[in-house]
C-alpha cells in the first residue's frame, strides 16, 4: 500500500508519515538492511525489471540464468576488445593457472609461510587468454605490475567451465572493474565509524570535489596509524568502458559539480576466500551469495555497479540486491525488527530527555547526572552495532558546511575519538537492532545508575559531571518527579486514571450544566483529537474503545441527557444530545453500574491496582442544575 492512499510508514505501518517512512524507520532500517532509504527501488520498478528476467522464482540458478542472459543483450559492449599487441623481455610467460594446492596455499597465506618453489612460480605469473599478465607476490595479486584484488577461485572456474567464452574477454579490464567495484569506502568511515551507505567505487575518479583521496587518507592516518595507504585507480586504465562512458556523459550535462549525497550507494560486491560475492535479500535476511562463475555474468553485474547512481543499469542492480531474490511478497525488514522499531520509539517518546535527532541519524539523551549523550547507529568499536558519544553542542548538517571539507572532518575526528566505549554484552547481542538501542538508551537516561555496572560511563560521569556537589534533597526530588512522570505515562496508570480521575469529573460536568446545554458525540476520531464537544463549556473529552462509549452512554442517560434527532439534522452530526432533565437524586445505583463497566480497567494480571470498589470516586447525589463547574473540568480531560 503506498505512502499516497493511507499515509502511513510503508515499513512500520504505523506512523503517519509526509515521506515514505516515519523518522524511526528512515533512520534504522538502513543499519539493518545495509540499503540507504532513499536507494530502496519503487514497485514500478521492481515489477519491470522482473519483466525483463522474465519473473523468475528466487531460485539463485535460475536468476543468474536470466540475468546473463539480459546482459548479453542489453551489456553487449561492456568492455572494448581485447588487444594481445604486447612483447615480452624473457620471452613469453605461461598460461596462468593456479592447481587446487595453490588456491589452498593462497587463502592460508597470512597464517602459514608459503614455501619458496611455489612462492617463485607464483610471482613469476602468467597470462589470461587475452594476454593480460597475472602474478602473485608478498601476499597481493598484480595485473600488468599494478596491485589489484582478484577473486582467483572465481576466476579459475571461469577458465575452465567457459574456455571459448573467455577468449573474447578483456580481462585487464574486468579484473582492475571488479577490484574498484570492491572498494567499500563508507561515507562516515575516516573518522572511526562504519555507516551506510557506502561512496561509490568510482568515485575515487570523478569525486575530487567531495572528499580529496589524499586528504581522506590523512584523516584515516591519524584516526588510525596502522591504516594502510589506499590504491588509487587511473581513468586511463578503464577507457572504453560502458561504465566509464556513461560517468563521462552524466558528468558532461552537469551543471553543477559532485556531492557526497550524489554518490550515496549500496554495498555490493564482496570478495572472500578468492571468491565474489553479491550482497543480496533472501526470504530469511540479507546474505551473500557467489556470482555466477560465467565472464558474460560477471561483466554484467561489474558494469551495473560501477555505473552512475542514476543510471538504469545501477538501478537494476539495487533492484537484484532488493527484491529479486526473495518472495515478492516480502516485507522490507522482519516483524522482529519492526517490533524492535516500535519498542525504541515508545521509550523515547514516553521520556522527555530522549529524542531523535534524525537529521543527524543519532538518539539524544540527557542521562539523570545532567550530561548529555548521542546513540549513533552503526558499527563501533568491538563490533558494536552503535557509538555512543559525548553530546557537547548540536551538530549542523547543511550546505555552508559542507564547504568547510577541514573543520568538519577535524570535528568528526574529534567525535569518534572521544566515543564511550560500551561493549554489547552477549543478552544484548541476541536483540534486533531497534531493542538493543532501546535498551542502550534506557541505561542512558539513568546513567547515574548504569554507571554502577559499565566502567568506561563512570570514568567519563566524573571527568564531565559538574563538580559542585548536588543537595541530596534536591537529588531525592529528582528522582521522585521523574519516577512521578514515568508512572504517568504507563499504561497500567493511564488506566487508572481514566477509571477513577477522569471519567468522574466528566460525570460532574454532566451533572452541573443547565437545562437545555447540548453536547456533540461523535465517532472516535482516528488522530486521537476529542470527539467530546460541548456548547456551554470548553469541556472537552476523547473517547478511545467501545468500552469508552459504553461507559459515556451510561453516564449521558444518568445525567439526564437524550437525543436531539431535530438538531442533527441541523448540524450534519451523527449524536447531538440535550439536557432534558436533572436525572435521579440518587446516583448510586446508577454509578455502580458505571463502575462494574471500568472495573476490568483497574485489573493486570488478576491484581487490582485499585483500593475499594470505583464508585467511591463518582459523585453519589445529584448536585442539581446550573451549578458551577468543579475546578479542573472547564477544560480537556485527558
Amino acid at each position: 500500500m503506498t505512502v499516497e492512499q493511507n499515509g502511513l510508514c510503508e515499513c512500520c505501518k504505523e506512523v503517519e508519515s509526509e515521506r515514505s517512512m516515519c523518522d524511526f524507520c528512515e533512520t534504522l532500517v538502513p543499519h539493518i538492511t545495509g540499503q540507504q532509504t532513499g536507494l530502496i527501488q519503487d514497485e514500478e520498478t521492481i515489477e519491470r525489471f522482473r519483466n525483463d528476467l522474465r519473473n523468475p522464482k528466487s531460485d539463485i540458478t535460475q536468476i543468474w540464468r536470466r540475468v546473463r542472459a539480459f546482459g548479453m543483450e542489453n551489456n553487449k559492449d561492456s568492455f572494448p576488445p581485447p588487444s594481445k599487441d604486447q612483447e615480452w623481455l624473457f620471452g613469453e610467460p605461461p598460461v596462468w593457472s593456479l592447481s587446487e594446492e595453490d588456491m589452498v596455499a593462497i587463502s592460508v597465506a597470512r597464517t602459514t609461510r608459503m614455501d619458496d618453489y611455489r612462492s617463485r612460480r607464483l610471482a613469476r605469473g602468467g597470462i589470461l587468454p587475452d594476454g593480460t599478465h597475472v602474478s602473485l607476490a608478498g601476499g597481493s595479486f598484480y595485473v600488468d605490475g599494478h596491485p589489484c584484488r582478484i577473486p582467483f577461485r572465481g576466476l579459475m572456474k571461469m577458465l575452465e567451465r567457459h574456455p571459448r567464452a573467455c577468449q573474447r574477454v578483456n580481462w585487464k579490464q574486468l579484473l582492475r572493474s571488479v577490484d574498484l567495484a570492491l572498494n567499500t569506502r563508507s561515507v562516515n568511515s575516516y573518522y572511526g565509524r562504519q555507516r551506510t551507505p557506502i561512496l561509490h567505487p568510482a568515485s575515487e575518479i570523478f569525486a575530487v570535489n567531495v572528499i580529496d583521496s589524499f586528504l581522506m587518507m590523512e584523516m584515516m592516518r591519524r584516526v588510525s596509524p596502522r591504516a594502510t595507504r589506499p590504491v588509487f585507480s587511473s581513468k586511463l586504465w578503464f577507457s572504453g568502458s560502458a561504465w566509464l562512458t556513461r560517468w563521462d556523459s552524466m558528468l558532461a550535462n552537469r551543471v553543477r559539480g559532485l556531492q557526497e549525497d550524489d554518490l550515496k550507494v549500496p554495498r555490493t560486491l564482496i570478495e572472500k576466500n578468492g571468491k565474489l560475492f553479491l550482497r543480496v535479500r533472501r526470504n530469511r535476511g540479507w546474505k551473500r551469495i557467489e556470482l555466477e562463475s560465467d565472464p558474460r555474468t560477471w561483466e554484467a553485474i561489474v558494469t551495473w555497479a560501477l555505473s552512475p547512481p542514476d543510471h538504469d543499469d545501477h538501478r537494476r542492480l539495487r533492484t537484484l540486491q532488493q527484491h529479486i531474490f526473495a518472495d515478492s511478497q516480502m516485507g522490507l525488514i522482519e516483524q522482529s525488527d519492526i517490533n524492535g522499531i516500535r519498542f525504541l520509539r515508545e521509550v523515547i517518546s514516553n521520556n522527555d530527555r530522549a529524542s531523535l535527532d534524525s537529521e543527524n541519524d543519532q538518539i539524544v539523551v540527557e542521562g539523570t547526572s545532567g550530561l548529555n549523550y548521542a546513540v549513533i547507529p552503526g558499527k563501533g568499536g568491538h563490533n558494536t552495532r552503535f557509538v555512543v558519544s559525548p553530546l557537547r553542542e548540536p551538530r549542523r548538517n547543511n550546505a555552508a558546511e559542507a564547504a568547510h571539507g577541514w573543520a568538519r572532518m577535524r570535528q568528526r575526528m574529534f567525535d569518534g575519538s572521544n566515543a564511550i566505549c560500551i561493549v554489547e554484552t552477549h543478552q544484548l547481542r541476541r536483540l534486533v537492532l531497534g531493542d538493543a538501542l532501546g535498551t542502550i538508551t534506557l541505561s542512558l537516561l539513568d546513567d547515574l545508575e548504569s554507571s554502577k555496572h559499565i566502567n568506561t560511563l563512570s570514568s567519563h560521569i566524573r571527568r564531565h559531571r559538574p563538580r559542585q556537589p548536588i543537595h541530596p534533597a534536591v537529588q531525592q526530588h529528582n528522582r521522585a518527579v521523574e519516577l512521578r512522570q514515568l508512572l504517568e505515562r504507563n499504561m497500567i496508570e493511564q488506566e487508572r486514571i481514566r477509571a477513577t480521575e477522569s471519567f468522574p469529573r466528566l460525570f460532574s460536568v454532566l451533572l452541573r450544566l443547565p437545562l437545555g446545554s447540548r453536547v456533540t458525540f461523535t465517532a472516535i476520531n482516528r488522530d486521537h483529537t476529542p470527539n467530546v464537544r460541548f456548547d456551554d463549556s470548553d469541556t472537552t473529552f476523547t473517547t478511545r474503545n467501545i468500552n469508552d462509549r459504553r461507559v459515556m452512554y451510561k453516564l449521558l442517560e444518568a445525567s439526564g441527557w437524550i437525543r436531539d434527532r431535530e438538531e442533527e439534522q441541523v448540524r450534519g452530526e451523527t449524536r447531538v444530545y440535550i439536557r432534558a432533565g436533572t436525572g435521579n437524586r440518587d446516583l448510586g445505583p446508577a454509578v455502580e453500574e458505571i463502575s462494574e463497566l471500568l472495573e476490568p480497567r483497574v485489573i493486570a494480571n488478576g491484581i487490582r491496582i485499585v483500593a475499594g470498589p470505583i464508585w467511591r470516586f463518582f459523585e453519589r447525589r445529584n448536585p442539581g442544575t446550573d451549578q458551577a463547574l468543579l475546578p479542573g473540568t472547564d477544560e480537556h480531560i485527558r
